[in-house]
């Protein structure tokens, strides 16, 4: 059984950009309360990507899983972050199912 390595980063997608400035200074410190054990590398979210995204501001354009904050604080960043990164609740949180039962109406069946 393999084990995840401290020293290899996660992967954190955020639309629409990596943050910089005053929002990459939220991301740090939330990331610091939230005492983890290993490195996050935020990403540039990009349509079809495997993982969980952060939409700073604005929901992203295109289909995924993500929460949407739409006014960065350290605390609604950490409270992202623990739903991007693990199994937490977020009630920002879309899913994709959420996103087409908009489109197409309920019920849609994830299979």
């Amino acid at each position: 059984m393999a084990s995840h390595s401290t020293t290899e980063p996660r992967i954190l997608p955020i639309y629409p950009s990596v943050p910089t400035g005053a929002d990459l200074e939220l991301f740090r410190a939330a990331k610091g309360e939230l005492s983890l054990d290993y490195l996050i590398q935020p990403v540039r979210a990009v349509q079809g990507s495997p993982f969980r995204v952060i939409a700073i501001k604005k929901a992203p354009d295109f289909i995924c899983d993500h929460a949407l904050v739409k006014n960065p604080s350290v605390d609604s960043i950490r409270e992202a972050m623990k739903w991007a990164l693990g199994d937490h609740e977020d009630a920002r949180a879309t899913t994709v199912v959420n996103m087409l039962e908009g489109i197409f109406g309920k019920p849609i069946r994830e299979l």
